[in-house]
């Protein structure tokens, strides 16, 4: 894990008002890969078990006989382009696949946010095709090619595999 000691624009100090986060369920040591980069207070889904269409974040496993999930969303509010952009290379750096999402964009509708999958974990089916995705330069929506913000992660999709096949 790479920790990074800048103050980064999207730290809780940050003037943004943000919802409540939501990280139950999420693999621990996602968690705390995230707590390195200090996004924790914007996680926005973690573990989810509804039978809704769609739903990517329900279990995938079990850590200490407590379910997880290898999904995670991250709120982008108050973010710029660069920042959104830096967050997603620094995502990679520390283990997570993860594109940004927008609405109207790649067949995506919904609030603006991250929506990244943990590489150091057992992932179930839709998530693992999500990552192996994203190590070939797609979407994981498998509609068109990824958004162009993920041009600058490209030379960290070997280290995420790497970390994604030790576990998939």
């Amino acid at each position: 894990m790479v920790l990074y000691p800048e103050i980064y624009p999207w730290a809780p100090d940050a003037a943004c008002k943000l919802n409540p986060a939501k990280p139950r369920g999420l693999h621990p040591d996602a968690y705390a890969a995230l707590r390195s980069l200090t996004l924790a207070h914007r996680i926005t889904r973690g573990i989810n078990h509804s039978a809704e269409r769609g739903n990517v974040h329900d279990t995938d496993g079990t850590v200490n006989g407590k379910a997880y999930t290898g999904a995670v969303d991250i709120s982008v509010r108050c973010l710029t382009q660069v920042q959104i952009r830096t967050l997603l290379a620094r995502l990679a750096t520390a283990g997570f696949a993860a594109w940004y999402r927008k609405d109207s964009q790649d067949g995506w509708t919904g609030p603006p946010h991250i929506h990244a999958r943990w590489a150091g974990c057992r992932l179930k089916p839709v998530l693992r095709q999500q990552v192996e995705n994203w190590l070939v330069g797609g979407n994981g929506l498998f509609s068109k090619p990824a958004l162009s913000v993920l041009a600058s992660v490209g030379e960290m999709r070997g280290d995420v595999g790497k970390l994604y096949h030790l576990f998939n």
